[in-house]
């Protein structure tokens, strides 16, 4: 077996998978994403992956924090947040954070220490590059919790690193529709329980309508008259 060929094939994977992703927010082209909880730079998303990229980091005593608001229409949700490669780190915890807030804001104060008002929240680190963080983000201490994927609706992020100098982010927000039940699944349900009704509704096979007892009396005519025939 060659073994060059698996991991050929699994690098052109994850250079086609690269390359599908389309580019919802890039700083370095579109500009600073808002400083403000209170009036986030409306992002849109499309379905599949997309990458919001910037930077942040403290600077002369100032954090430059980003906050991004999304909207996914009815029947989509967002299933996963991936931190990609091209995110760099600050300071000696090595430790970015990513918050969200349902609504068109995020009015949790940055300087607050607390995470009432939040859905989650997440420490993202090096070790998370090319791992989706959304569930971790739902379990964050404080906040109000979520599980799996955030379903349609309007939401906020806010990203920052806190230590000094820049520190670049990459995420992916992958865009899913949500998952209907098969239709023929649920024609198959309601023709049986359209069978089961109509065999419980019929006290004789062949004798629709006619009492149990009338039915067997009409039988033993009949096999006596067939006996008397012969």
């Amino acid at each position: 077996m060659n073994l060059r060929q698996p991991m050929l094939f699994a690098l052109l994977t994850g250079a086609v998978t690269a390359a599908a992703a389309s580019t919802a927010w890039d700083e370095s082209v579109s500009g600073d994403l808002a400083n403000s909880g209170l009036a986030p730079t409306v992002v849109t998303l499309g379905p599949g992956s997309n990458l919001v990229a910037g930077t942040t980091g403290r600077t002369g005593g100032v954090v430059d924090r980003d906050y991004f608001t999304v909207m996914l229409a009815d029947g989509w949700q967002l299933e996963s947040i991936t931190v990609r490669p091209g995110t760099t780190f600050l300071g000696a915890s090595g430790l970015g954070f990513m918050a969200v807030q349902a609504g068109p804001q995020v009015t949790v104060s940055p300087t607050g220490g607390s995470a009432t008002g939040l859905l989650g929240w997440v420490h993202y680190s090096e070790n998370d590059i090319d791992s989706d963080i959304l569930g971790l983000m739902g379990i964050g201490p404080g906040a109000t919790g979520f599980a799996g994927a955030l379903p349609a609706g309007t939401y906020s992020f806010w990203v920052q690193d806190t230590g000094t100098g820049t520190a670049g982010y990459v995420f992916e927000l992958a865009v899913g529709s949500v998952p209907e039940a098969p239709m023929l699944a649920l024609w198959l349900a309601g023709v049986a329980a359209l069978a089961l009704r109509a065999a419980s509704s019929c006290p004789e096979r062949g004798s629709p309508g006619l009492p149990r007892g009338r039915v067997r009396r009409g039988r033993q005519r009949l096999q006596g008259a067939g006996n008397a025939a012969t």
